[in-house]
């Protein structure tokens, strides 16, 4: 007869993580059509919220049962020019009502050079949810459980990281300049 811990073993091998949906901000189109990022600029990093929720697996044969959870714990990114960081929940979508510069409250990058450079002057970014997992299971006289190995499921994006170039005239001088002629 199989034991919890070995059905627990069959569920593990069959559960299926959702991947993280990339998503960044700013994320800006170029003349050529490609997706862009800004080097300089607050990118907030986040998944879409409907992967982050526990996974889990039951296989049961007679009165031996095992059900193993995943759990999401934590948001890897890779920037794909070099650098990374870890956020603990999915990370936040960018609202426009957090001002154009803001950095992310919980989840966010600063690319600190282009992509120029690199295969279609373009980053492959990697995102990676981490899930903490364990089993519980019963041979019908009593429960038993344990943890599996954290898993990891990943997706990545391939876009621009653009330098942009900007003029910034201070408004005082602006109206100087503009007040002197009719």
């Amino acid at each position: 007869m199989l034991t919890p811990a070995q059905l627990a073993a069959q569920a593990f091998e069959q559960l299926r993580l959702p991947l993280p949906v990339p998503r960044h901000s700013p994320n800006v189109r170029l003349p050529d059509g490609r997706d862009a990022t800004i080097v300089g600029e607050n990118t907030w990093i986040w998944t879409d919220h409907s992967v982050w929720t526990p996974a889990a697996r039951r296989v049961q044969v007679g009165p031996v049962w095992a059900e193993v959870t995943a759990t999401p714990i934590g948001l890897s990114f890779t920037s794909g020019t070099g650098g990374s960081l870890s956020c603990s929940g999915p990370g936040t979508p960018y609202d426009r009502s957090a001002g154009l510069h803001a950095a992310s409250p919980d989840c966010g990058f600063v690319y600190t050079r282009s992509s120029y450079g690199q295969p279609q002057d373009e980053a492959t970014a990697t995102w990676a949810i981490r899930w903490s997992v364990r089993w519980v299971g019963s041979d019908g006289a009593g429960e038993v459980g344990g943890d599996f190995p954290a898993m990891l499921s990943q997706a990545s994006a391939t876009f621009a990281v653009a330098e942009v170039q900007a003029l910034r005239m201070n408004a005082d001088i602006a109206q100087i300049s503009g007040s002197g002629r009719e």
